[in-house]
């Protein structure tokens, strides 16, 4: 299991909020809280500001990337030698006798 986290930063005051509606987006795509944590005063005329820093993670259950990238590059080195195969046994076919005397045929 991988996980991956990301950080917001949430403020409420007079003017209304900034960053909830980001929040709430990441909620619903499945993020979770892991931590707040409060930032006290924020921007000018912090009075009735307040700030947080709200951690999000998110689990992801499926392989970490780095291991399906490999299996992929597995893949393609598979494809490659198969075509390299076909290739030597296509010479082979049109090539005939030694070399020594290009005229004559075997």
């Amino acid at each position: 299991m991988h996980t991956t986290q990301k950080a917001l930063i949430v403020k409420t005051g007079p003017s209304g909020h900034e960053g909830l509606e980001a929040l709430n987006i990441e909620l619903e795509r499945g993020w979770r809280v892991a931590e707040v944590s409060p930032m006290g005063g924020a921007g000018q005329g912090a009075a009735n500001s307040h700030a947080a820093l709200v951690i999000l993670e998110s689990r992801d259950l499926d392989e970490p990337k780095p291991a399906v990238a490999a299996e992929q590059i597995q893949r393609v080195e598979k494809e490659a030698e198969e075509v390299v195969e076909e290739v030597v046994e296509e010479v082979d076919d049109v090539m005939e006798g030694d070399g020594a005397n290009p005229g004559e045929m075997d």
